[in-house]
């Protein structure tokens, strides 16, 4: 079988991933007419991410990878099912810890597979495929539920969901890859409490060696503020779009994302044929995308004119799809062994800096308006790069490279 095939694959299950976010909003909404269990919808889910972060990379590194996104699928199709006969708010949230788990035990393993499955020569064209195809899931996921949902209702979205989780399954049971043999003896033979020492000696490794290799540190300092950052827009659209027409908000929220969409997809076509996106050059543009990205957000969240919004939605999803794409092609350049660990170590930032974010966007909104709120968050993440940037250039003698260290 291609193993192309399963990128489209997992951007299938992508697709019902985006959907289920639509799905369950709508039940717990129909269940408790809250907006506090709402959010609380978000913060179980993004506390899931954050436990399972902490040691998926352990397991990814010590585990067959391609049992672990196996199995995770299944379960997936599992838990997004059982909401049907229980609909009721503790088991939404039950449900949205476990989605969070799970996910980032997926995420993880196959991340750090890619170089493995289709080579280290063909990761940033790889990753670009990934980026473009994800973000046609964003767009047709959001605007699917809520047609489905709508008018089919909320069970016949899960069902689609949990189908694409087994679909997803089926095919890596199907597709073959050459594995390097999993470091798990330790941890089977041995007790729990060795297994424990264990898990605590792999991360003080996988610590140890992003601090010795600076480049790697930085990167992962902008994610996370650029996790932190992505909090302020998450909250900001939906607001904007009822600001600028609130009869018509939900075409406007779809809309913005849509052309935003539209942008990332672009960008991953683009990406692959810059063949200068090499050594320092990666890092340099990496940077410049949050830069750029940033202050895309930063404009069309101040504007109320649609056409300024849409342009600048547009610009933003270019630069958006660079910063990600770009991301999981640094990481991936470590070597295999510890890989799955680098790839835990970024799940866990990004649920970290999401979850901060989630904490102090609505302090900071209640107390400034949606513009200046997202100029601090933004703002942050533009000075953060400009200041690696020039510590980076300053230094970059010092510097070894990723893909040249231990």
């Amino acid at each position: 079988m291609n193993r192309k095939v399963f990128l489209y694959v997992k951007a299938f299950s992508d697709l019902g991933t985006f959907m289920d976010l639509i799905a369950i909003n709508v039940l717990m909404y129909i269940a408790t007419g809250s907006p506090a269990w709402l959010a609380a919808t978000m913060a179980f889910r993004t506390l899931g991410g954050v436990l399972s972060s902490l040691f998926s990379g352990v397991l990814a590194d010590r585990f067959d990878r391609r049992k672990i996104m196996i199995w995770t699928d299944v379960f997936r199709a599992i838990i997004i099912l059982s909401l049907i006969p229980f609909p009721n708010p503790v088991m939404i949230l039950v449900v949205c810890f476990l989605i969070g788990l799970t996910s980032s035990f997926f995420a993880v393993s196959y991340s750090a597979e890619i170089p493995q499955i289709f080579g280290q020569d063909k990761v940033l064209e790889t990753n670009a495929l990934i980026s473009r195809l994800t973000s046609i899931s964003l767009v047709f996921g959001f605007i699917g539920a809520g047609l489905i949902t709508d008018f089919l209702g909320y069970q016949v979205t899960l069902i689609i969901d949990a189908a694409t989780y087994l679909i997803s399954a089926a095919v890596l049971i199907k597709i073959k890859w050459q594995t390097t043999e999993p470091a798990n003896s330790v941890l089977i033979t041995n007790g729990f409490k060795q297994k424990v020492s264990q898990i605590g000696r792999d991360l003080k490794e996988v610590y140890t060696f992003i601090l010795s290799v600076p480049m790697l540190l930085y990167v992962n300092i902008v994610f996370l503020v650029g996790s932190f950052a992505g909090a302020s827009h998450n909250l900001g659209i939906p607001l904007l779009a009822e600001t600028i027409d609130s009869s018509k908000q939900s075409l406007i929220y779809g809309l913005i994302w849509g052309v935003w969409g539209i942008g990332s997809v672009l960008a991953t076509v683009l990406l692959p044929k810059m063949k200068f996106l090499q050594g320092n050059h990666l890092y340099r543009t990496y940077f410049f995308a949050a830069i750029l990205m940033s202050t895309g957000f930063i404009t069309f969240l101040s504007n109320l004119n649609i056409w300024i919004v849409l342009m600048f939605a547009f610009f933003t999803g270019i630069f958006d799809a660079c910063f990600t794409t770009l991301h999981a092609t640094i990481l991936q350049k470590t070597e295999n062994y510890i890989r799955g660990r680098i790839f835990g170590v970024g799940m866990l930032l990004k649920s970290l800096g999401f979850a901060l974010g989630f904490v102090v966007a609505p302090i900071l909104l209640e107390a400034l308006s949606l513009a200046k709120m997202v100029w601090i968050f933004h703002g942050t993440l533009i000075t953060s790069s400009f200041l690696v940037m020039l510590y980076s250039n300053a230094n970059r003698k010092k510097y070894k490279e990723v893909n040249q260290s231990l």
